[in-house]
């Protein structure tokens, strides 16, 4: 038996999910800490001649003594940030289609702008109150070619209110996850040396690639069922089709000009034109006269038997009905002479007639 048939848009809607699926299964998230030096690098900005104090990497073995802002290491990726002050300048090298940079918001910050792939980027400032927000996000961009290199580049400016300090924790870098783990093609010392940093990452895709393969298998499930349904309908309409649902027979019954009189008695009505010695007036001639059949001769038999007193008297004096032809007044023709003898004839036979032998031995 043929593969049923599926629809095209359901062939659409499954190659759809699994393009998704495919597409969301390589791509992943690479967290690069701000002590990888082959991504990040921190120098000052080089259109300035005002000496400003360099960047300093902070770390609980390597403390900065002199920076203004001492928040808790606890809540800081790795426990390490670089603290930026006045025309501080950075970039970060990537490649990947999304990227996220991470900082330390505090009291009365600088004002720090950003430039992507040389083209001016939003800036970010934070005007609240706290005196740290860890993990805030300073800077985002998505849709970007996957396998170009891109370099996000930032500077700190002093704002009017004096400030002046920027905290950079780390960035986040959305990468195909069938190519190498690091988000650039960096030679092997650095993804040795980065290798640390992505442990979190790697531990943190068991969850959703566990979730991709069970939703892998519960989609294979419902394609099978929906299959299986599809030709069980299909089976269905097949069977109802082969179906014949029997029709009943009817007997053509032939047409008959009889005409019934009782239970199963019928009368073949005819009728005879009466012979020239009961007709002495008749002038037809003897040719045009019908062929005599059983009605006629019960006719002569019924006229041949005696009459009562009282059916002689009615049977000398007919009544007949007066008739379009003698109603009119005029030479007639001879076969009008001749209609006209005929119906009183008839009408006489028929007001002198007793009813025949067989009908009173049928009610005995």
């Amino acid at each position: 038996m043929r593969a049923p048939h599926l629809p095209r848009p359901f062939v659409v809607l499954l190659f759809t999910l699994f393009a998704i699926r495919s597409s969301l299964a390589t791509l992943t998230n690479v967290t690069i800490d701000d002590t990888d030096l082959s991504h990040f690098t921190w120098t000052q900005d080089p259109d300035t001649t005002q000496a400003t104090i360099p960047w300093a990497a902070v770390s609980p073995s390597t403390p900065c003594a002199y920076c203004s802002a001492q928040p808790q290491t606890t809540d800081i990726q790795n426990q390490t940030w670089h603290d930026g002050s006045n025309n501080s300048a950075g970039s970060l090298t990537f490649q990947g289609p999304a990227v996220y940079i991470y900082g330390i918001d505090l009291d009365n910050p600088a004002n720090i702008t950003f430039e992507l792939d040389g083209n001016p980027a939003p800036f970010h400032y934070y005007s609240g109150s706290e005196q740290f927000v860890f993990r805030s996000l300073f800077f985002s961009a998505t849709n970007l070619p996957a396998n170009v290199n891109h370099t996000v580049s930032w500077l700190l400016h002093a704002t009017k209110t004096n400030g002046s300090t920027g905290l950079f924790d780390y960035a986040v870098v959305t990468v195909d996850g069938s190519s190498s783990a690091t988000p650039s093609g960096s030679a092997s010392g650095s993804r040795s040396s980065n290798a640390a940093n992505l442990k979190s990452s790697k531990k943190s895709k068991a969850g959703p690639i566990a979730g991709g393969v069970v939703g892998g298998l519960a989609l294979i499930a419902l394609v099978a069922l929906a299959l299986c349904l599809m030709r069980r309908q299909r089976r269905k309409r097949t069977a109802t089709a082969a179906v014949v649902e029997p029709r009943p027979f009817v007997e053509q019954v032939a047409p008959t000009n009889a005409v019934s009189l009782g239970d199963s008695k019928t009368l073949d009505v005819a009728w005879n034109n009466p012979s020239p010695a009961s007709n002495p007036t008749s002038t037809a001639p003897a040719s045009t006269a019908p062929p005599t059949t059983a009605a006629t001769r019960s006719t002569a038999d019924l006229s041949s038997m005696p009459l009562s007193a009282s059916q002689a008297g009615s049977a000398s004096q007919p009544t007949v009905a007066p008739t379009e032809a003698s109603a009119r007044t005029g030479p007639r023709t001879e076969v009008e002479r001749a209609l006209e003898d005929r119906l009183a004839f008839l009408e006489a036979q028929v007001g002198q007639h007793l009813p025949p032998p067989y009908a009173g031995s049928a009610s005995e």
